[in-house]
């Protein structure tokens, strides 16, 4: 084809547009003019069908590579409704396999052009990502044997665009594609959507023409001048205004390559997980509410594997009190500290912990010292880790023990006194008496257990007795008694008002020896039955 060189002083705004158009798509502004003057003078081309055959080429490879694109994170975003469509994706390869066909039907029937020929007239092609909708019509000039074959190839893509346009109209997730200069090309639905945006008023545009905030988005040009620059997948989070307040976006930045190995277009698939994040704040600050009670919990508590005991995790409480460091006691075997019990006794607590998922035993403890404590232990079955496992809450009884031990003694000594001895609550009624007064008074513990001491005791001396204690806390004196079998006993009696073992109060009433019977004809008035 003979040349000319022609020059033209064009307005600074269309220099503008012509030189935009042409970094946009990698090529020479002087090609981008003489495109733009054929297209408006109709100027046929003699190889206009190498170049349609050459056209669809390009478009074929570039729906493939923008499938590919969308379907590289979808590892990254598995079970989404966007990925789910296995049969839809299918039916793109097959589509693909078809197009394909059909084009190397065409190319092979064509005469050869040398290299930089071909190189020449593929130079004018135009980019086909806009929308994702190549409308292709058959140009002029093709010979008729062709333009069947060709016709078919356009419908196949075009329908093979329209069921991909379909598939990310319906996804929730965003999709968009950006050109070279970050300009947007494409947006699915789900995008313009959730930012109110027409396409007309999306396409063409960059973030900041849009409207969108600078503060985050600006890491996120940076992220997508690194795809462009290096050819490199990236993933990562992003927070975004939009009309149902501000979302987080997980998100995903895949190259599109054109036909000569070059970065043309990168597309940007995001996942709203505001959700999720807002779950897992829940999460984490429901752990650390929990770390906390675990670790400040006055009790020690122990987690152990339910199969092999071994300890899994323990508080800072328990482990200072048995004289270790958090770190030494999960290196010990649990022997060390926890001695075997009694194989009986373990298969007791093992059966009702697995009947029903909780249980309550006493044991003990090997201290670092040397000391053993004695421990009352609260088990219950939890998941822990993915896998069963025994929580125990432990509580040092060392004190409880003691003072056990105490009681016991006092009882014995009680029991053992020559003394009578009687404990009466402060409505006087009897709670318990030992073998002395039981033998003083001849009454049975059935009998005298619940009533109140008025039924054998004057009237006169109860009520001083009821007084003094009530006033004082305390009464020393004697006393006139019935005894079982009817007889008056005069008794030197010594009261106090205490507490007992369970820190309820009650009066002690001992009887240390009886004093000679009144004589006949001078008994007191006796009280009434309770």
């Amino acid at each position: 084809m003979a040349t000319k060189v022609v020059t033209f002083r064009l307005p600074e705004d269309l220099m503008e547009a012509i030189t935009s158009q042409a970094q946009a798509t990698g090529r020479p502004r002087t090609a981008v003019v003489v495109d733009a003057l054929k297209q408006v003078f109709g100027v046929p081309s003699s190889k206009t069908l190498p170049t349609s055959i050459a056209r669809l080429h390009q478009q074929q490879e570039a729906i493939s590579q923008e499938v590919a694109s969308l379907k590289q994170p979808v590892e990254f975003r598995r079970g989404t409704a966007l990925y789910n469509h296995l049969s839809r994706q299918e039916e793109f390869e097959q589509v693909l396999a078809t197009g394909e066909t059909l084009l190397d039907e065409v190319s092979s029937t064509q005469p050869k052009k040398p290299h930089s020929q071909e190189r020449c007239v593929g130079a004018d092609l135009t980019s086909t990502h806009e929308g994702v909708r190549p409308e292709l019509e058959p140009p002029s000039g093709i010979p008729e044997e062709f333009q069947e074959t060709l016709q078919q190839l356009a419908a196949k893509v075009e329908q093979r665009a329209r069921m991909l346009e379909q598939v990310l109209s319906a996804s929730v997730d965003h999709v968009c594609m950006y050109d070279r200069l970050g300009r947007y090309t494409y947006a699915n639905r789900a995008f313009t959507q959730s930012f109110q945006l027409e396409q007309t008023e999306l396409y063409g545009k960059t973030w900041q023409q849009v409207g969108l905030p600078a503060e985050t988005m600006t890491a996120f040009e940076a992220k997508l001048q690194i795809t462009l620059a290096t050819g490199q997948s990236i993933a990562e989070e992003i927070s975004l205004p939009t009309v149902n307040g501000v979302r987080d976006y997980e998100y995903i930045l895949s190259p599109i390559h054109s036909t000569d190995g070059s970065i043309e277009a990168v597309v940007y698939t995001a996942r709203d997980i505001t959700e999720r994040k807002q779950a897992e704040e829940l999460l984490r600050e429901s752990e650390k509410n929990y770390r906390n009670l675990f670790e400040w919990a006055h009790d020690s508590i122990f987690i152990t594997d339910s199969s092999t005991q071994i300890l899994l995790d323990v508080n800072e409480h328990a482990a200072r009190r048995l004289g270790y460091t958090r770190k030494q006691i999960l290196a010990l075997p649990p022997e060390a500290y926890s001695p075997p019990m009694e194989p009986r006794h373990r298969e007791s607590v093992l059966r009702q912990l697995w009947q029903t998922g909780h249980v309550v035993f006493e044991h003990v403890h090997n201290c670092k010292n040397g000391r053993q404590m004695p421990i009352e232990v609260s088990s219950r079955v939890i998941e822990y880790g993915g896998q069963l496992a025994i929580q125990s809450f432990v509580r040092d009884i060392t004190v409880r023990k003691q003072a056990e031990e105490k009681l016991a003694l006092y009882r014995e000594i009680v029991t053992q006194a020559k003394d009578a001895i009687a404990i009466l609550d402060l409505q006087g009624r009897y709670l318990e008496q030992n073998p002395a007064h039981r033998s003083l008074l001849g009454y049975s513990d059935e009998e005298l257990l619940g009533r109140t001491a008025a039924f054998h005791l004057e009237d006169e001396g109860w009520a001083s007795l009821i007084r003094e204690l009530i006033k004082k806390g305390h009464y020393h004196g004697e006393i006139t008694s019935r005894t079982y079998r009817g007889e008056l006993v005069t008794l030197e009696l010594n009261a106090l008002a205490l507490r007992n073992e369970s820190g309820k109060p009650v009066w002690y009433l001992t009887f240390p020896r009886p004093k000679p019977s009144p004589k006949p004809g001078d008994s007191p008035p006796m009280g009434k039955n309770a």
